[in-house]
């Protein structure tokens, strides 16, 4: 059963409205489980996202049904990304979990679970077109949206399979529309943007992918043991195939063998610079 209802969340000396959903909230009043409130701001692309009146997404599922297998119940909190780490720390929810990238800095002021998802970027071309592997990439002109890990992407490609033209753009629209037409042959987006935009046009496909730059995973405040509860159910979906079909289910491929989607951390995850 799914519900909603709005609430009022003060934060910082203000008042912040905050749409809750609480998924399986019948259940949770007729079970032993308890609740376990997590923090999201649900307008995130294939990973968070409201479709009708449900939550849906990757890693709204993978969260979910990783605190299920430790025997909670979720209770979502929509919030805007800023003030999703002030409302934690202030106990107004107990975990952050909204495509959020396990930095140093973050990993230094809070816990986090082990990554499940990677932020990486994209190279995506017209179906139609004559470029079919990197190779073709010389002599043409890519597209890139300006001070972006996008942008240093499009340079790695340039170095390794050019010379070609980066153009760089102040916003994707224009890039796509710029794609569509003809003006330029290719362009770099992360990696859930340019899923969506397939999905929605159909004209693109992508080409080839870089590694993950930053890891994507659940915060915590310092010393709390729902971390360990999270990463033990987590641990559980990863290795009976659920992250992976997930995946697949929202972005439309498999999961490398090394991805955070499907790889179990011997180790505490330590973010490097």
């Amino acid at each position: 059963m799914f519900t909603q209802l709005l609430k009022t969340a003060p934060m910082m000396g203000a008042t912040v409205l905050a749409a809750t959903f609480a998924f399986g909230s019948a259940q949770a009043q007729d079970s032993d489980r308890p609740v376990v409130r997590v923090a999201s701001n649900v307008n995130i692309p294939l990973r968070i996202f409201r479709a009708g009146n449900e939550i849906q997404g990757y890693e709204y599922e993978v969260y979910t049904q990783a605190f299920e297998r430790s025997g909670y119940e979720v209770e979502v909190t929509d919030v805007a990304f800023s003030g999703l780490f002030s409302g934690l720390q202030a106990e107004q929810w107990d975990v952050v979990a909204s495509n959020v990238f396990i930095t140093p800095v973050r990993h230094e002021e809070m816990d986090h679970s082990e990554p499940y998802l990677g932020a990486f970027d994209a190279l995506i071309v017209r179906e139609d077109d004559n470029i079919q592997t990197l190779e073709d990439l010389e002599g043409s002109v890519v597209g890139t949206e300006t001070g972006t890990t996008q942008a240093a992407y499009a340079e790695s490609l340039n170095e390794e399979y050019g010379p070609f033209e980066i153009r760089s753009y102040d916003d994707i629209e224009t890039q796509l529309l710029d794609l569509e037409v003809g003006r330029i042959d290719a362009l770099t987006l992360g990696y859930p943007t340019a899923v969506t935009y397939i999905q929605e046009r159909g004209l693109f496909e992508v080409l080839s992918t870089n590694d993950a730059s930053f890891m994507i995973g659940a915060f915590f405040r310092k010393g709390d043991p729902l971390r360990d509860a999270f990463d033990e159910g987590l641990r559980s979906i990863k290795e009976d195939g659920t992250t992976a079909a997930l995946f697949e289910k929202y972005f439309g491929d498999a999961p490398d063998e090394n991805s955070p989607v499907v790889r179990v951390f011997d180790e505490p995850y330590v973010p490097t610079e």
